[in-house]
């Protein structure tokens, strides 16, 4: 009897030591953040199920931004769109394994189709790892990183309408500027009316405050700049004049700055050392010369003096004679060039220009079996930009 006794007390206590809980201590907010920044953003989205806890962690701004960072190693996409048909495009990127150097240029071969569910259109903005582009009058916003997309609600403008796409500092805002303008026969701009949208839950269309001359974009498809939180794009008055147009993602001021170059034929705006900067290339093909002007003062259109490069086209290998285009960049004080012809069944190569250092900073090369129709005429619009992880939850 004692022995049974014992027995079944010894069971009580097996069980007893079977149902005990060991509770961890509860790791600090700041160091569980500092584990998880380091992870990629495919597995974040999945610890969003973790708990209600992950959740509203990894989708508040603070954490989206302390993961904000370049994704590494960098990934390059490329983006282009037929100027006729904007339902013709194609969305191709880099792999991981395609960015390599050779001496002193990094080159990046743009080797594969991107799966980023984008459908056509126009892009209009890359920012901080978002996406803006627009099919019609319908503008969309796509994270890359997270494969969600937001449609805006739609413009209700039927006159010429074109967009561009920010992020302000100053707020942790995203906003996209809307221009719709009316020109006379003799292409003299009558009226233009700015709208603002700012990303965010109940986003709607309102009229910017400020009032500026009327004017339109000076190309088509212009999409403009943005440094230290000021977008800056160019314009048209009338037909016979071009100003800079600036647009302060914070307090939503423009600002007319009218160009340092009487004639504004090939030149671009380029971000020099942290300014906007005009960059002029008509000597470009005869001397090889390319002038630069700084802006100084936007209030009073002052900038400064008129800087040359002379870059050795004749020891451009890749030329061999042919007419080069010039592009911006947003890399500082880099140019973008190419040739004016792109041949079939040959890769189409870009080139980032350093015009401090006055040599090539980076090839660019688009394997020709990825262009398809597209090797047959230049008549497309063509985007580059370094894709940046972004884990940010879009919200309208």
């Amino acid at each position: 009897m004692g022995s049974s006794l014992c027995v079944a007390v010894r069971k009580k206590e097996k069980q007893k030591q079977k149902k005990t809980v060991v509770f961890l201590p509860e790791i600090p907010e700041e160091m569980l953040i500092d584990i998880l920044i380091r992870l990629p953003a495919k597995s974040l989205m999945r610890f969003k199920c973790v708990s209600k806890l992950w959740l509203s962690l990894i989708t508040s701004r603070y954490f989206t931004n302390r993961f904000f960072k370049p994704s590494s190693p960098s990934c390059l996409f490329a983006y282009l769109v037929d100027r006729e048909n904007q339902s013709k495009y194609l969305l191709l990127q880099s792999s991981s394994s395609s960015r390599h150097d050779h001496s002193d240029t990094s080159v990046s071969v743009i080797d594969q189709h991107s799966t980023i569910p984008i459908m056509g259109g126009y892009l209009v903005n890359a920012a901080r790892g978002l996406l803006c582009y627009r099919t019609g009058r319908r503008v969309k916003v796509c994270n890359p990183s997270t494969r969600q997309i937001v449609e805006l609600p739609i413009m209700r403008s039927k006159t010429n309408v074109w967009n561009w796409f920010g992020h302000d500092p100053f707020h942790d805002e995203y906003k996209v500027l809307s221009l719709f303008w009316e020109v006379t026969k003799e292409q003299t701009v009558v009226r233009s009316e700015h709208q603002v949208l700012v990303l965010g839950v109940g986003a709607s269309w309102r009229n910017t405050k400020s009032h500026h001359t009327p004017h339109r974009p000076f190309h088509p498809y212009s999409r403009g700049m943005t440094i230290d939180g000021v977008l800056y794009y160019s314009a048209r008055t009338d037909a016979n004049r071009c100003v800079l147009m600036s647009f302060d993602l914070s307090s939503e001021e423009f600002n007319l700055i009218e160009l340092p170059f009487e004639n504004w034929s090939r030149t671009i705006h380029m971000n020099y050392q942290g300014k906007v900067a005009t960059c002029q290339y008509m000597r470009l093909a005869s001397d090889g010369f390319v002038d630069v002007c700084v802006l100084e003062d936007a209030d009073k259109s002052q900038w400064s003096n008129k800087k040359t490069f002379v870059l050795p086209i004749s020891q451009m290998n890749f030329v061999h004679g042919d007419r080069l285009v010039v592009g911006a960049s947003r890399d500082s004080g880099k140019v973008l060039l190419r040739k004016a012809n792109l041949l079939r069944n040959q890769h189409a190569r870009f080139f980032l220009y350093d015009l401090e250092r006055n040599e090539i900073a980076r090839r660019i090369e688009i394997r020709p079996s990825l262009l398809g129709s597209f090797n047959k005429t230049n008549q497309f619009l063509k985007v580059f930009w370094d894709h940046i992880d972004s884990i940010m939850y879009l919200e309208t």
